[in-house]
Protein backbone atom coordinates (compact mmCIF):
# COMPACT_ATOMS: atom_id res chain seq x y z
CA UNK A 1 0.00 0.00 0.00
CA UNK A 2 2.51 2.21 1.13
CA UNK A 3 4.56 1.74 -2.26
CA UNK A 4 1.81 2.21 -4.52
CA UNK A 5 1.26 5.67 -2.63
CA UNK A 6 4.95 6.34 -3.27
CA UNK A 7 4.59 5.28 -6.82
CA UNK A 8 1.30 7.89 -7.03
CA UNK A 9 3.23 10.59 -5.70
CA UNK A 10 6.07 10.02 -8.14
CA UNK A 11 3.73 10.08 -11.46
CA UNK A 12 1.90 13.35 -9.84
CA UNK A 13 5.02 15.18 -9.84
CA UNK A 14 6.32 13.91 -12.80
CA UNK A 15 3.17 15.42 -14.30
CA UNK A 16 3.90 18.56 -12.57
CA UNK A 17 7.26 18.86 -13.85
CA UNK A 18 6.20 18.57 -17.49
CA UNK A 19 4.44 21.93 -17.04
CA UNK A 20 6.09 24.77 -17.99
CA UNK A 21 5.67 28.29 -20.15
CA UNK A 22 4.73 26.52 -23.58
CA UNK A 23 1.89 24.33 -22.52
CA UNK A 24 0.30 25.33 -19.23
CA UNK A 25 -2.96 26.69 -19.34
CA UNK A 26 -2.66 30.19 -19.23
CA UNK A 27 -5.49 32.94 -18.69
CA UNK A 28 -4.81 35.11 -21.76
CA UNK A 29 -5.29 34.27 -25.60
CA UNK A 30 -5.75 35.71 -28.96
CA UNK A 31 -8.35 33.27 -29.69
CA UNK A 32 -11.29 32.87 -28.04
CA UNK A 33 -11.62 29.24 -29.08
CA UNK A 34 -9.02 28.56 -27.31
CA UNK A 35 -10.27 29.53 -24.03
CA UNK A 36 -13.40 27.43 -24.52
CA UNK A 37 -11.17 25.13 -24.82
CA UNK A 38 -9.38 25.25 -21.69
CA UNK A 39 -12.41 26.31 -19.55
CA UNK A 40 -13.97 22.62 -20.88
CA UNK A 41 -10.85 21.01 -19.62
CA UNK A 42 -10.60 22.52 -16.54
CA UNK A 43 -13.99 22.60 -15.70
CA UNK A 44 -16.66 20.43 -17.96
CA UNK A 45 -14.95 17.36 -17.33
CA UNK A 46 -12.11 17.96 -20.12
CA UNK A 47 -14.85 18.50 -22.94
CA UNK A 48 -15.14 21.29 -25.36
CA UNK A 49 -18.88 20.16 -25.54
CA UNK A 50 -21.49 22.84 -23.33
CA UNK A 51 -24.75 21.88 -23.24
CA UNK A 52 -26.43 24.83 -23.99
CA UNK A 53 -25.26 28.35 -25.11
CA UNK A 54 -28.49 31.45 -24.90
CA UNK A 55 -26.54 33.80 -27.39
CA UNK A 56 -26.08 31.40 -29.88
CA UNK A 57 -26.26 34.48 -32.59
CA UNK A 58 -24.36 33.46 -36.10
CA UNK A 59 -22.61 30.41 -34.39
CA UNK A 60 -19.27 32.46 -33.69
CA UNK A 61 -17.73 30.59 -31.40
CA UNK A 62 -18.31 27.39 -33.09
CA UNK A 63 -17.49 28.37 -36.93
CA UNK A 64 -14.69 26.41 -38.07
CA UNK A 65 -14.46 28.49 -41.05
CA UNK A 66 -13.12 31.13 -39.15
CA UNK A 67 -9.72 29.43 -38.59
CA UNK A 68 -9.61 29.18 -34.76
CA UNK A 69 -7.20 27.02 -32.59
CA UNK A 70 -9.76 24.80 -31.84
CA UNK A 71 -12.86 23.30 -33.29
CA UNK A 72 -15.80 23.62 -30.40
CA UNK A 73 -18.64 21.66 -31.33
CA UNK A 74 -22.03 23.49 -31.00
CA UNK A 75 -23.71 23.07 -27.77
CA UNK A 76 -26.55 20.37 -27.83
CA UNK A 77 -29.21 23.49 -26.93
CA UNK A 78 -29.12 26.94 -29.06
CA UNK A 79 -31.24 29.69 -27.99
CA UNK A 80 -31.49 33.68 -28.97
CA UNK A 81 -33.35 36.77 -28.76
CA UNK A 82 -32.75 36.90 -32.18
CA UNK A 83 -32.17 33.53 -33.76
CA UNK A 84 -30.27 33.22 -37.30
CA UNK A 85 -31.35 29.83 -37.90
CA UNK A 86 -33.97 27.36 -37.81
CA UNK A 87 -32.63 25.75 -34.80
CA UNK A 88 -32.23 28.17 -32.75
CA UNK A 89 -34.83 28.88 -30.26
CA UNK A 90 -35.95 32.24 -30.08
CA UNK A 91 -36.14 33.39 -26.38
CA UNK A 92 -38.00 36.83 -25.37
CA UNK A 93 -35.98 39.47 -24.24
CA UNK A 94 -36.93 39.56 -20.39
CA UNK A 95 -38.21 35.82 -20.57
CA UNK A 96 -37.06 32.74 -19.32
CA UNK A 97 -34.62 29.74 -20.51
CA UNK A 98 -37.02 27.11 -21.84
CA UNK A 99 -35.31 24.71 -19.45
CA UNK A 100 -36.23 23.15 -16.44
CA UNK A 101 -34.33 24.16 -12.79
CA UNK A 102 -31.11 22.69 -12.81
CA UNK A 103 -31.47 20.23 -15.85
CA UNK A 104 -28.10 20.94 -17.11
CA UNK A 105 -24.42 21.19 -16.99
CA UNK A 106 -22.57 24.20 -18.74
CA UNK A 107 -24.21 26.92 -19.72
CA UNK A 108 -22.42 29.76 -22.62
CA UNK A 109 -23.40 33.79 -22.41
CA UNK A 110 -22.08 36.76 -24.69
CA UNK A 111 -24.40 39.26 -23.93
CA UNK A 112 -24.09 42.69 -26.08
CA UNK A 113 -22.82 45.44 -24.34
CA UNK A 114 -23.33 48.40 -26.53
CA UNK A 115 -25.58 51.65 -25.14
CA UNK A 116 -26.77 53.02 -27.94
CA UNK A 117 -30.95 53.70 -29.05
CA UNK A 118 -32.51 51.48 -32.19
CA UNK A 119 -33.82 54.80 -33.23
CA UNK A 120 -30.98 57.29 -32.94
CA UNK A 121 -31.09 59.24 -36.01
CA UNK A 122 -27.20 58.18 -36.97
CA UNK A 123 -28.69 54.62 -37.17
CA UNK A 124 -32.02 55.30 -38.96
CA UNK A 125 -29.86 57.51 -41.75
CA UNK A 126 -27.42 54.23 -42.41
CA UNK A 127 -24.52 56.20 -43.53
CA UNK A 128 -21.61 54.25 -44.97
CA UNK A 129 -18.71 54.18 -42.42
CA UNK A 130 -21.37 55.04 -39.21
CA UNK A 131 -22.30 53.30 -36.09
CA UNK A 132 -19.38 50.25 -37.24
CA UNK A 133 -19.80 48.52 -33.88
CA UNK A 134 -23.51 49.29 -33.56
CA UNK A 135 -24.36 47.90 -36.41
CA UNK A 136 -22.16 44.13 -35.54
CA UNK A 137 -23.80 43.49 -32.43
CA UNK A 138 -27.25 44.34 -30.53
CA UNK A 139 -27.60 47.18 -27.46
CA UNK A 140 -29.35 48.36 -24.81
CA UNK A 141 -30.67 51.63 -23.91
CA UNK A 142 -31.08 53.45 -21.49
CA UNK A 143 -28.01 51.66 -19.78
CA UNK A 144 -29.93 50.51 -16.99
CA UNK A 145 -31.59 47.75 -19.09
CA UNK A 146 -27.98 46.35 -19.64
CA UNK A 147 -27.01 45.95 -16.02
CA UNK A 148 -31.30 44.84 -15.54
CA UNK A 149 -30.45 42.11 -18.38
CA UNK A 150 -27.53 40.97 -17.05
CA UNK A 151 -28.52 40.53 -13.75
CA UNK A 152 -32.21 38.69 -15.53
CA UNK A 153 -29.76 36.37 -17.32
CA UNK A 154 -27.73 35.34 -14.80
CA UNK A 155 -30.62 34.73 -12.37
CA UNK A 156 -31.94 32.27 -15.21
CA UNK A 157 -28.45 30.61 -15.49
CA UNK A 158 -28.47 29.87 -11.56
CA UNK A 159 -31.82 28.11 -12.17
CA UNK A 160 -31.51 25.97 -15.02
CA UNK A 161 -27.50 25.10 -13.55
CA UNK A 162 -27.12 22.18 -11.69
CA UNK A 163 -25.19 21.78 -8.40
CA UNK A 164 -21.64 22.52 -9.58
CA UNK A 165 -22.96 23.51 -12.85
CA UNK A 166 -20.98 26.23 -14.77
CA UNK A 167 -22.07 29.21 -16.74
CA UNK A 168 -19.27 30.62 -18.93
CA UNK A 169 -20.00 34.42 -19.19
CA UNK A 170 -18.10 36.59 -21.60
CA UNK A 171 -18.14 40.12 -20.92
CA UNK A 172 -16.38 43.73 -21.23
CA UNK A 173 -16.40 47.00 -20.08
CA UNK A 174 -17.72 50.12 -22.24
CA UNK A 175 -16.94 53.61 -22.68
CA UNK A 176 -20.50 55.40 -23.22
CA UNK A 177 -21.37 58.89 -22.74
CA UNK A 178 -18.40 59.56 -21.41
CA UNK A 179 -19.11 57.41 -18.16
CA UNK A 180 -16.94 54.18 -17.72
CA UNK A 181 -19.57 51.20 -17.33
CA UNK A 182 -17.21 48.25 -15.16
CA UNK A 183 -19.85 45.37 -16.77
CA UNK A 184 -17.40 43.04 -15.47
CA UNK A 185 -16.70 43.81 -11.47
CA UNK A 186 -20.77 44.46 -12.17
CA UNK A 187 -21.34 40.53 -13.27
CA UNK A 188 -19.14 39.40 -10.84
CA UNK A 189 -21.22 41.16 -7.69
CA UNK A 190 -24.64 39.90 -9.69
CA UNK A 191 -23.38 36.17 -9.99
CA UNK A 192 -22.26 35.54 -6.49
CA UNK A 193 -25.43 37.51 -5.13
CA UNK A 194 -27.15 34.61 -7.20
CA UNK A 195 -25.28 32.12 -5.56
CA UNK A 196 -22.45 31.70 -8.76
CA UNK A 197 -19.18 31.56 -7.66
CA UNK A 198 -16.49 33.02 -9.98
CA UNK A 199 -13.93 30.06 -10.08
CA UNK A 200 -11.78 31.59 -12.96
CA UNK A 201 -11.37 34.58 -15.88
CA UNK A 202 -9.93 34.31 -19.07
CA UNK A 203 -8.92 37.33 -20.91
CA UNK A 204 -9.62 37.66 -24.49
CA UNK A 205 -7.03 39.79 -25.79
CA UNK A 206 -7.42 41.75 -29.56
CA UNK A 207 -4.79 42.98 -32.09
CA UNK A 208 -7.14 45.32 -33.40
CA UNK A 209 -10.43 46.84 -32.30
CA UNK A 210 -13.30 48.75 -34.79
CA UNK A 211 -12.78 52.79 -34.33
CA UNK A 212 -15.20 55.18 -34.49
CA UNK A 213 -14.08 58.52 -35.66
CA UNK A 214 -17.07 59.99 -34.29
CA UNK A 215 -16.18 58.70 -30.82
CA UNK A 216 -12.51 60.42 -30.92
CA UNK A 217 -13.03 63.47 -32.96
CA UNK A 218 -12.45 65.82 -30.24
CA UNK A 219 -9.25 63.57 -29.16
CA UNK A 220 -9.06 60.68 -26.56
CA UNK A 221 -10.08 60.91 -23.08
CA UNK A 222 -10.30 57.16 -22.34
CA UNK A 223 -8.42 54.08 -23.20
CA UNK A 224 -9.59 52.12 -25.86
CA UNK A 225 -10.10 48.57 -24.55
CA UNK A 226 -8.57 45.58 -26.91
CA UNK A 227 -10.01 43.00 -23.90
CA UNK A 228 -12.93 41.32 -23.31
CA UNK A 229 -13.35 38.53 -20.41
CA UNK A 230 -14.44 34.91 -20.12
CA UNK A 231 -15.43 34.82 -16.55
CA UNK A 232 -16.16 30.99 -15.08
CA UNK A 233 -18.85 30.55 -12.41
CA UNK A 234 -20.09 27.72 -10.48
CA UNK A 235 -23.41 27.20 -9.44
CA UNK A 236 -22.78 25.84 -5.72
CA UNK A 237 -25.14 25.62 -2.89
CA UNK A 238 -22.24 24.78 -0.15
CA UNK A 239 -19.72 27.90 1.22
CA UNK A 240 -16.55 26.79 2.13
CA UNK A 241 -14.26 28.30 4.84
CA UNK A 242 -12.24 30.20 2.80
CA UNK A 243 -14.82 31.45 0.29
CA UNK A 244 -15.28 35.36 0.52
CA UNK A 245 -18.44 37.02 0.35
CA UNK A 246 -17.74 40.37 -0.70
CA UNK A 247 -20.63 42.26 -0.35
CA UNK A 248 -20.06 40.81 3.89
CA UNK A 249 -16.52 41.30 3.72
CA UNK A 250 -16.94 45.32 3.06
CA UNK A 251 -19.49 45.53 5.72
CA UNK A 252 -16.94 44.06 7.62
CA UNK A 253 -14.37 47.04 6.49
CA UNK A 254 -16.68 50.10 7.78
CA UNK A 255 -17.51 48.31 11.06
CA UNK A 256 -14.13 47.80 11.89
CA UNK A 257 -12.93 51.47 10.31
CA UNK A 258 -15.00 52.51 13.02
CA UNK A 259 -14.13 50.76 15.64
CA UNK A 260 -10.59 51.55 14.67
CA UNK A 261 -10.11 47.61 14.18
CA UNK A 262 -9.73 46.83 17.74
CA UNK A 263 -11.05 43.43 17.15
CA UNK A 264 -8.88 42.24 14.33
CA UNK A 265 -6.91 39.13 15.70
CA UNK A 266 -3.50 38.56 14.38
CA UNK A 267 -2.20 34.78 14.30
Amino acid sequence: MEKQLELTEMLEEKQVEKLNNSNIIKNISYDQTEILHNIGVLYNNGSDQFDADMTASSLGFYDKSRGYAYNIPAPKILMDVCPTRHDIIKLEKWGSLPLENESIHSLVIDLPFIVSPQNAPSVKAKKEGANMIFNRFSSYYPVDNLYLSYYHWLSEASRVLEENGICIFKCQSVISGGIRHNIEEFSFMAAQRLGLKMVDKFTLLAKARLISPKKYKAGQVHSRSYTSVFLVFVKSSKNKSKDFNYEALLNRCETEEKENYKNVVEK
